[in-house]
């Protein structure tokens, strides 16, 4: 059900406020964040309310559809 041991890397970018893209990337950062809260909102709610697990293409319709 669940891999375990895979190691997931990231990178951090760090942009000052007087770089010209700063406002968009700002911007952007913020909705991807609340992207981010609602589908984990509707996955944990369907879980603790049916028991079941939505994965990535069932949220992503779900969020497409406008849920």
């Amino acid at each position: 059900m669940f891999k375990v041991g895979i190691m997931q890397l990231v990178e951090r970018t760090i942009i000052k406020k007087n770089h010209p893209n700063y406002k968009s990337l700002d911007a952007l950062a913020f909705l991807s964040k609340n992207l981010y809260n609602m589908a984990n909102y509707i996955v944990r709610q369907e879980f603790i309310n049916k028991g079941n697990y939505l994965n990535y293409n069932k949220v992503q319709k779900l969020l497409q559809s406008g849920a």
